[in-house]
């Protein structure tokens, strides 16, 4: 049926006034984003004001880390004894939360400290012994090194080399190395000093603030019902009904997508340290604890930490026998493809809903911004993004009453703008990629390039004559001009 000329033009204006609408929310929000990037690098005050607020407030948020992350081990044991002590020991169920939740805070505590203090007591000393080891053997790894150097001269003399030409290669080597030593170590050898005090003081200050974290995350745990409900409260009294809704629902989407990634991925991290604990000391891997440990800890960083964590311990493994850095390589490259394609799946599920390219762009992004904690977290932050936008398109959509389901706009070739329904591919158009031309369809094709290359050559062929004729046009209409002022001024002299 046709709607007239006037809903045409009524359709053409609320798109515009849609596409403008859309175009100027983009447009203030990349301005916001630079604006605020600019005060950040340019006004020092700012930065400083913000580290200052940060630094005192250090203890409370790793203290809210700390709740967060041994929040499901609280959950299981305030069940596990409201069950047992409920209409056994205690009647009022007051008294049975209170007594329920302090029990459940020891032991979640007692297990969080009895673990870390495991782990120090385990990892730390033999950590320790591997870089005295390490340190030890340096005289070795030098005569190891200087033998490799021999052989690769002895078989240049083989190949026929001048020991000229070796030697001035050694020479060159060697003044680069010393000329590094002296323009950029030395020199700068009172803020080396300096970096390594700083980091001393930053480590003992960590201390210092996990130790008050770990004081602030009991009361957070005891008192995380009350701080949920004056959160809420503060939600409805701010924003809409509607609004408020709607932010409360994300905020429980964004716990349950965090939370679900970091534990599962701390739990795949140690579980693939104790894997290559038990290969590497199977092989009688070099510094196999120092390794391991280094593979877990980095393995919490999606994609590149396998990389990240491979390249040091190859490196230090090569120093002590080069035959079994490959061997680690190797080893490297199968357990990660066990996580990322068996141990990984079965631990995080599909809690992110990402695909593959989506993940390596949260890395990549939250890196370059954020540093290490933006590899670390812009997975599950991206995941809340995109959940946001997902559910944004999914809500337009249904309102309108059109298809809303992802996979299905895979075979919609467009959608009728008259009816709202999907036009579908059809099974040629979808099955154009497996579908192999004939002899006769390539040389269809061939003579149809062929068809468009040559009319475009005829049109520009035809348009250099047109501009020829143009220029030809317009130098007769000049000497046309000329002659007729020349003869204008023969008149004016005559008379």
């Amino acid at each position: 049926m046709w709607k007239g000329k006037g809903y045409q033009t009524k359709l053409g204006n609320e798109r515009k006034r849609r596409l403008f609408k859309a175009g100027t929310i983009i447009f203030l929000v990349i301005a916001a984003a630079l604006v605020f990037n600019k005060i950040l690098e340019e006004w020092t005050g700012f930065r400083k004001v913000l580290d200052t607020i940060t630094g005192a407030a250090a203890p409370i948020i790793i203290g809210f880390v700390i709740a967060f992350l041994l929040n499901p081990v609280l959950i299981f044991f305030d069940r596990l004894c409201h069950t047992i002590l409920q209409d056994r020991v205690i009647k009022d169920k007051k008294k049975l939360f209170h007594v329920s939740r302090a029990i459940s805070i020891i032991i979640t505590i007692i297990l969080f400290l009895g673990l870390l203090t495991g782990l120090i007591w385990m990892v730390v000393p033999q950590v320790i012994d591997s870089i005295n080891l390490l340190i030890s053997n340096m005289d070795n790894y030098y005569n190891n090194i200087m033998k490799a150097i021999n052989t690769i001269y002895d078989k240049f003399k083989n190949l026929g080399e001048s020991e000229e030409m070796v030697m001035n290669v050694v020479n060159t080597v060697y003044d680069r190395l010393q000329k590094w030593v002296n323009t950029d170590v030395v020199p700068n050898l009172d803020k080396i000093v300096l970096n390594i005090s700083s980091g001393v003081v930053g480590g003992l200050k960590f201390i210092y603030n996990f130790l008050i974290g770990i004081v602030a995350s009991i009361y957070v745990m005891a008192n995380k019902e009350y701080l949920a409900s004056r959160g809420k409260k503060i939600v409805y009294a701010l924003f809409k009904l509607k609004n408020a809704n709607i932010i409360l629902d994300g905020l429980a989407s964004v716990n349950k997508i965090f939370s679900q990634f970091i534990n599962g991925k701390i739990v795949d991290s140690i579980i693939i340290g104790i894997i290559t604990f038990i290969l590497t000391t199977i092989v009688d891997m070099p510094y196999a604890l120092l390794i391991s440990v280094i593979i877990g800890v980095t393995n919490v960083i999606p994609f590149f930490g396998p990389i990240i964590g491979a390249i040091p311990c190859v490196f230090i493994v090569l120093i002590a026998d080069p035959i079994k850095s490959i061997i680690l390589l190797i080893m490297i490259l199968c357990i990660q493809q066990f996580d990322g394609n068996i141990l990984g799946p079965k631990i995080l599920g599909d809690v992110t809903g990402l695909s593959s390219f989506w993940v390596l762009t949260a890395v990549i992004v939250g890196g370059g911004i954020f540093g290490f904690y933006g590899m670390l977290l812009g997975v599950p932050v991206f995941a809340c993004i995109y959940m946001y936008i997902n559910k944004t398109c999914t809500d337009k959509l249904e309102k309108k009453h059109m298809v809303s389901v992802s996979s299905e706009f895979e075979r919609i070739k467009r959608i009728d703008e008259e009816t709202g329904k999907p036009i579908y591919l059809t099974e040629e158009e979808e099955d154009i990629r497996f579908h192999k031309k004939t002899p006769e369809e390539k040389a269809a094709a061939k003579a149809e390039r062929e068809a468009k290359r040559h009319a475009k050559r005829l049109y520009q062929q035809i348009e250099k004559v047109m501009h020829a004729e143009k220029a030809d046009d317009q130098l007769a209409a000049t000497e046309h001009g000329a002659e007729k002022k020349s003869s204008d001024d023969d008149k004016d002299d005559q008379m």
